[in-house]
């Protein structure tokens, strides 16, 4: 039953009600496959791509702000510092979600490749045009460029 009462005091009650809860898109698993998905088809080299990598890359997709300072420091407008991300648990769940969907598969132990049904998945959400548009926008300007090597530099980067 979605609804339950509780009587507080002599013919009043209060009623309670089972409401969805809303939760963020980038915090739904399909949405975190997709953009893992899209980071591996549309901006890493082979469909290949490392785990430190990945979170740069995710962290950016997080929202236009994170977008517009990763570019920025991309194109040496500023600091290495000034991008500042963040390991993101929920990167890992979807990571660990695609691997068991066979979306992605871990090659060399450290780097993560997409798969022919991972390619299939991905193609379906380029199909149609307002499928996370802004994230495929951004993933194509950046192109490949962003190498394992920037990636460890970004994370390694120290300010004194």
């Amino acid at each position: 039953m979605d609804e339950k009462s509780l009587t507080v005091a002599k013919d009043q009650a209060l009623r309670f009600k089972r409401r969805p809860m809303a939760i963020a898109a980038e915090l739904r698993p399909d949405w975190k496959i997709g953009a893992l998905l899209l980071i591996l088809h549309l901006s890493s080299r082979g469909g290949k791509s490392s785990l430190r990598r990945l979170h740069i890359l995710n962290w950016a997709l997080r929202s236009a702000k994170n977008r517009a300072e990763f570019e920025q420091v991309r194109e040496h407008q500023q600091p290495l510092f000034n991008f500042q991300f963040r390991f993101e648990p929920a990167l890992g769940r979807a990571i660990n979600l695609a691997v068991g969907e066979k979306y992605v598969a871990w090659v060399g132990g450290n780097r993560l490749q997409i798969t022919p049904r991972g390619q299939r998945w991905v193609k379906d959400i380029l199909k149609d045009e307002s499928v996370m548009q802004e994230e495929r926008e951004f993933l194509k300007r950046i192109g490949k460029d962003i190498t394992k090597g920037i990636a460890t530099e970004m994370i390694t980067v120290k300010i004194f």
